[in-house]
């Protein structure tokens, strides 16, 4: 059993008795020079690892310049240190190219493996370790760990072959256990394939096999049964917008809680922590959403729906973002069967249908009030409702099972790596 010491760090604990603590700068110089080049190799730094960006089409934001970004070279250790909070945002670099100096760029010195210390820094991420070394304006904007407290942070000190040993070890365990993530996320995508095909069958061909077809004269929806119509979903709903937001949204006299786009999740939505905005009594009824409504999100993932339901708080209204679809009194409509006409319409492609001038995708009302989609009666609408209903809880039951196996999987990598660069576990 290997005798073991007090690091003196809280969060790494014990370390083995010929293990010591040192900083970042008796390991890594840090590169800050400029690449001074015409036409670069641009990379970006994701928690997938680092990137070649492909610039030609404006992918992320485009530099005017890049004459003062950072040159690197394969095995340089990159740091994001402005993203504290989110996940393990550090990778060793395998390709050479330049990057924005935003990003810290360290060459490990002799008898140091990067690759060991890319795994170490991976878990100051996940522990936040870095975080509560952090500074700026608030948690929210701008937390950057700056260079100084970097490059005096802690980092464990231990042989090189060590380092080596170490590092390949977890080279080897991750990718094992990355391939069984991959597995799993592979049969997920396969579920999700399968349950738009399933919905997409049901809501455009019904459940009978034998009914007669004809076309709907409609490219996305193809051969419907013979007797169901075709119709605008203003002939049975009225469509709504939500509220622009303004600046009395923080100081109105009237605040009430309202829905944003992110709030809408599918057949999900989230009435916790709502900001608040100003809603005169005049405009209660305008936008107000009660059970039944069905709330389309009008940008981001456009189509995203999630209808209000009979336990929904009392009191919410919604944005701007977001389209308010409620039956009108005078039809028989079954708002399930639209949700999941919607569901198959956005995840096949089908409200793309932005205002040529827009420079940001959305789906304006006159274009939502105009879609038009199959309607079978409101007897079949709802045992169609009724079958998908149980088809898709099926569906995402086996999709959540897959996904805990997926979290626990991460977890243990986690886990397995911090035992490793803290010297806990042998190997």
């Amino acid at each position: 059993m290997r005798e073991m010491k007090d690091s003196g760090i809280d969060w790494i604990g014990e370390i083995p008795d010929e293990w010591s603590i040192g900083r970042v700068k008796h390991a890594f110089n840090r590169k800050n020079e400029k690449a001074m080049q015409e036409d670069p190799i641009i990379l970006s730094l994701a928690r997938s690892g680092v990137r070649v960006r492909d610039v030609s089409n404006n992918e992320g934001q485009v530099a005017e310049s890049y004459f003062n970004y950072n040159p690197v070279e394969i095995d340089d250790l990159l740091l994001n240190p402005m993203d504290l909070y989110s996940g393990a945002n550090c990778s060793i670099s395998k390709v050479s190219g330049v990057i924005s100096p935003a990003y810290v760029n360290l060459k490990s010195m002799d008898g140091i493996n990067p690759v060991f210390y890319d795994y170490y820094f991976k878990v100051q991420y996940w522990l936040m370790a870095f975080f509560a070394h952090g500074k700026g304006v608030s948690y929210e904007n701008r937390w950057t760990l700056n260079t100084e407290t970097l490059m005096n942070y802690p980092i464990v000190t231990l042989s090189y072959e060590e380092q080596c040993n170490r590092a390949d070890y977890l080279d080897d365990k991750c990718a094992k256990i990355d391939a069984i993530i991959a597995r799993q996320q592979e049969v997920i995508e396969k579920l999700k394939a399968y349950k738009l095909s399933v919905i997409t069958e049901a809501v455009t061909k019904g459940l009978d096999p034998d009914v007669k077809m004809r076309d709907s004269g409609i490219e996305w929806i193809g051969e419907i049964p013979e007797h169901w119509a075709i119709n605008k979903i203003c002939w049975n709903y009225e469509v709504e917008l939500g509220k622009m937001l303004d600046s009395k949204r923080i100081t109105g006299v009237s605040l009430r809680p309202y829905l944003r786009n992110t709030d809408v999740q599918w057949n999900h939505i989230n009435y916790e922590n709502l900001n608040e905005m100003d809603f005169a009594d005049n405009e209660v009824e305008r936008y107000s959403i009660k059970p039944g409504d069905l709330m389309i999100c009008e940008g981001g993932e456009i189509g995203r729906s999630a209808i209000v339901r009979d336990d929904a708080p009392l009191g919410i209204f919604y944005q701007k973002a977001l389209h308010r679809i409620r039956a009108r009194e005078n039809k028989k409509s079954c708002v399930n069967f639209l949700y999941y006409t919607m569901y198959c319409m956005a995840k096949n492609n089908c409200l793309t249908n932005s205002p040529e001038k827009a420079t940001i995708a959305h789906l304006p009302a006159e274009i939502m009030k105009s879609l038009r989609y199959p309607v079978p009666n409101i007897i079949e609408q709802q045992k169609i409702s009724a079958y998908l209903n149980n088809k898709c809880d099926q569906i995402d039951s086996t999709i959540s099972k897959k996904l805990i196996i997926i979290n626990k999987l991460n977890d243990y990598k986690k886990s397995l790596i911090y035992e490793v660069v803290t010297g806990k576990m042998e190997v």
